[in-house]
């Protein structure tokens, strides 16, 4: 999977159009599908993504396959958070009594390794201060 996006921003500055190849989008998807899809409540949803489901449900709309091309598809800052969120919150779902993480189930329900989706929720971060004007600073390497 492809992990690094481009954002630009829009000419009034208040959305960025992201361009997302079809696995990046399909993780995104997966990711706020199945955040959204738990019993929690709004509570917990609006703790974890920091949206409403039918904020959530929008995006999984706008991020549902367009036969498999890459394209193009404007967020608001808060949308690109909720997308960020998701990413990294994902992940707490697929933990074995409460400490170890199995990446099969993970790999088979959201079509990506969590390394990929990790990387994903930082290409996210990284496009955003590139397309406020700024460089991106690279991860830490260990």
């Amino acid at each position: 999977m492809r992990t690094r996006i481009r954002l630009t921003p829009d000419e009034g500055g208040g959305t960025f159009v992201a361009r997302l190849a079809p696995s990046q989008a399909s993780a995104l998807r997966e990711s706020l599908t199945l955040l959204r899809s738990r019993e929690s409540g709004d509570a917990v949803l609006m703790l974890q993504v920091g949206a409403d489901r039918a904020t959530v449900d929008a995006l999984v709309d706008r991020l549902a396959d367009d036969g498999g091309r890459s394209r193009d598809i404007p967020f608001s800052a808060p949308e690109l958070h909720t997308l960020h969120s998701a990413l990294t919150t994902v992940a707490t779902l697929f933990l074995a009594h409460g400490r170890h993480f199995c990446e099969e189930p993970f790999h088979q329900r959201i079509g990506c390794y969590r390394e990929d989706a990790d990387a994903l929720a930082l290409g996210i971060v990284d496009a955003l201060i590139e397309a406020r004007g700024g460089s991106a600073t690279p991860a830490p390497r260990s």
